[in-house]
C-alpha cells in the first residue's frame, strides 16, 4: 500500500504548455525528489525508454512504465495499476516547487542532478 500511496502522491509532480517534453527530457539521468509533510521523501527515476524506477521513503524499489499523454503522465508499476496526474512541464535541474498531490496533500517536488 504504501508504493501505492508513493505514486499517487506523485500528485501533479510533472502543466500544459509547449514544453511539455522538457521537464522529462531534464529528468532523464537525474533524479525527481518528492517531499512529503512529513519530511519523508521518495526519488524517482526516469528513463528515455518508457521505464521508471521509485524509491519509496520506506526503502522499497518500484519499477514500471510510464507515458505522457495530453497533460497528463500515466505511471504503471509493474505488477500494477495505471495511475495518471497532471504532468508539469518546463522544469530543469535545480527546480523547485511546490504543488498539491492527488490525495489533496501538500508536497514539495525538486528536480535534482544526478542519481
Amino acid at each position: 500500500m504504501k508504493k501505492l500511496a508513493a505514486l499517487l502522491a506523485f500528485g501533479a509532480v510533472l502543466s500544459a504548455g509547449a514544453a511539455f517534453a522538457q521537464t522529462m527530457q531534464n529528468a532523464y539521468n537525474n533524479t525527481i525528489v518528492i517531499t512529503y509533510a512529513n519530511g519523508a521523501q521518495a526519488r524517482y527515476h526516469f528513463n528515455a525508454d518508457g521505464t521508471f524506477m521509485l524509491h519509496t521513503p520506506d526503502g522499497q524499489h518500484v519499477t514500471g512504465a510510464y507515458v505522457i499523454e495530453g497533460d497528463q503522465i500515466c505511471l504503471t508499476p509493474n505488477g500494477g495499476q495505471r495511475a495518471c496526474t497532471e504532468y508539469v512541464g518546463d522544469k530543469n535541474v535545480g527546480d523547485t516547487w511546490t504543488q498539491t498531490a492527488t490525495d489533496g496533500s501538500q508536497i514539495t517536488v525538486t528536480l535534482q542532478a544526478g542519481r
